[in-house]
């Protein structure tokens, strides 16, 4: 009966390493998730955080433009608090990655890759999984019709200069490795003049 006890002892202990072994093997996939959506102003990147909001069931979207709305639900855009605005938005991701919510989905235009940084470098602090969105509308690159979808009026040469300063991202190491050009630097036109794009 000595015996019996012992082979039955080292078998279960077999089995349980052989447990544990497959999942030190096996990829954890991270539950939480930040999407980050880039795009022109206009070219549905609020839809689309819709979007991704029912297919969770629930989702925290967050826009630096939602600073610029007073009691009454108007937009009244001021571009020298540019720098307040984004401040802020960064805080409420912070705290919603504190908290474990998920998805969290960043709605700005995100046009530079150093833009995100903040965003991202947050989402592996907190072991968020990211994922990059665009919009798939068929007029996400047309300045014109960028223009008249605008709800907040973007003006359209703001729009052309979003599109020609567009960056591709590849990976997260991208993003993580850029810098923000010293003309873009706080304090210089570029927060008055593009800020009401939700760079």
């Amino acid at each position: 009966m000595g015996d019996d006890f012992v082979e039955a002892f080292s078998n279960m202990n077999l089995q349980q390493n052989r447990r544990r072994r497959r999942r030190r093997g096996r990829r954890r996939e991270r539950p939480n998730k930040l999407f980050i959506l880039r795009g022109l102003a206009g070219s549905g990147k609020s839809h689309l955080a819709r979007e991704i909001k029912n297919q969770f069931g629930s989702a925290e979207i967050l826009s630096t433009d939602d600073y610029f709305i007073n009691e009454d639900g108007e937009y009244i855009f001021r571009g020298y608090l540019g720098k307040d605005a984004h401040e802020w938005n960064r805080n409420r991701a912070r705290s919603a990655m504190e908290e474990g919510l998920s998805p969290v989905i960043i709605d700005n235009t995100n046009i530079h890759l150093w833009e995100m940084e903040p965003y991202v470098s947050m989402a592996l602090e907190y072991d968020y999984e990211v994922i990059f969105r665009e919009p798939e509308t068929s007029w996400k690159w047309n300045v014109n019709k960028l223009h008249r979808k605008t709800g907040n009026g973007v003006p359209k040469v703001t729009i052309q200069r979003m599109l020609d300063d567009f960056e591709e991202v590849s990976n997260i190491q991208d993003v993580l490795n850029s810098e923000m050009p010293r003309r873009y630097y706080p304090g210089e036109d570029y927060w008055s003049y593009n800020c009401r794009s939700g760079y």
